[in-house]
């Protein structure tokens, strides 16, 4: 862990170190999403991109998903680390890793069986209904690699390691550049290639972070055996409840955004395709200030969690959240 960052320098300058790396992982995150929407428009095709803009909500659900363990994971670990109880955080950790592999296989299942209601909810049509079923079919099939993906690079900055955490997400978001263009121009995949590409650029954003995990952290873990404790579940529903009593609020955030976008879409559907596929292409550059904002809203909790005393009340967390250190 790298404790001269918490412990030694300024908390301007530890608040800054973490999040600047959050900034550019999101703003790399928004390209990852607009991306997608630039190579189906030039298809030329409008009922293309007003499917994929309907069924674009479904991926912001499983990013909220991934709050939950992500966010509320990284809050409780941060205080744990702060009270020198590192293995309770490397327990947490693979908690939180396993919950998220096991909510994406929730997931499927239910976005599989529910297929059609769904996409009907979402406001698909006959003209549309073919582009949207066929991105929504493999993002929700890769929807565990997606909500993993959000629970280690929000855990590693528990550590210090903000860096790493925006390397997997600009890694993940040049792979998807890549394989966008390939899939859906070349290969005429169509929808289809788009969402393969991001589940793809998903799995190997996961990949590293699964490597850095084994290789470089000493306080993460995603050994489930640190679970359990004589063939039952180690982790007291206090423990639990922590982290969804962080993580579910931040998950409703997203939630409701992802609500905002069905409920525009349904009220443009009288205009037809035309004004959807616009209006999706509009929200994405929307949300470019939106990210920068929560980018650094999310550089907070690591140091303030670990600056937090034993007794549970602030200490140099103050620092952050009021005045500055001087």
């Amino acid at each position: 862990m790298d404790n001269e960052l918490f412990e030694k320098a300024p908390i301007p300058r530890a608040y800054m170190t973490l999040a600047i790396p959050v900034v550019l992982s999101m703003m790399v995150t928004l390209v990852y999403n607009t991306v997608d929407t630039y190579f189906i428009a030039h298809t030329g095709n409008t009922d293309m991109v007003a499917g994929v803009s309907i069924a674009t909500p479904v991926f912001t659900v499983m990013i909220a998903l991934g709050d939950i363990f992500g966010l509320g994971g990284s809050s409780v670990i941060s205080r744990l680390y702060g009270k020198g109880r590192f293995d309770d955080g490397r327990r947490l950790s693979v908690f939180c890793f396993w919950g998220a592999v096991f909510t994406g296989i929730i997931v499927i299942i239910l976005g599989l069986t529910f297929h059609d209601p769904i996409l009907t909810m979402l406001g698909a049509d006959d003209s549309t209904w073919r582009y949207a079923s066929q991105f929504y079919s493999l993002i929700i099939l890769g929807s565990p690699f997606i909500i993993v993906s959000m629970t280690p690079s929000n855990l590693l900055r528990t550590e210090g390691f903000a860096g790493p955490s925006a390397v997997g997400s600009i890694a993940g978001t040049a792979i998807n550049i890549c394989l966008n263009p390939l899939f859906i121009h070349v290969f005429g995949w169509g929808a289809a290639g788009s969402a393969g590409a991001t589940v793809i650029a998903n799995i190997c954003t996961d990949l590293y972070f699964v490597w850095f995990l084994l290789k470089r952290s000493r306080n993460l873990s995603i050994d489930p055996r640190l679970m359990f404790r004589s063939g039952h579940l180690d982790i007291s529903r206090q423990e639990a409840s922590g982290i969804f009593a962080i993580g579910i609020p931040a998950s409703v955030t997203n939630l409701m955004q992802s609500l905002g976008i069905v409920m525009v879409n349904l009220f443009l559907l009288p205009y037809g395709n035309d004004a959807v596929a616009a209006m999706g292409i509009a929200l994405k550059i929307v949300m470019i200030a939106v990210m920068i904002l929560v980018a650094f809203a999310f550089g907070g909790p690591p140091p303030i969690g670990y600056y937090t005393r034993s007794d549970g009340q602030p200490s140099r967390s103050s620092a952050i959240t009021m005045v500055p250190e001087t």
